[in-house]
């Protein structure tokens, strides 16, 4: 859901902004998962790399 940006507040000056947002976290975790997979287990390492696709797809769209 989007806010309007009429309703969005501007960060005050010298406001930390945080370093990486929760989506690219939720991507980079899932990589790290899916490499840890893959090493263990490589003949499974096409059906990771179609999740983590799916996953970082739906990132995606939940940002749009």
């Amino acid at each position: 859901m989007r806010v309007p940006p009429e309703l969005r507040v501007p960060p005050e000056h010298g406001e930390p902004r945080p370093l990486i947002s929760t989506r690219a976290l939720v991507i980079i975790i899932v990589a790290i998962g899916a490499a840890a997979l893959t090493a263990a287990a490589p003949r499974l390492a096409i059906p990771i790399g179609v999740g983590v696709g799916v996953v970082t797809l739906l990132a995606q769209i939940v940002k749009d």
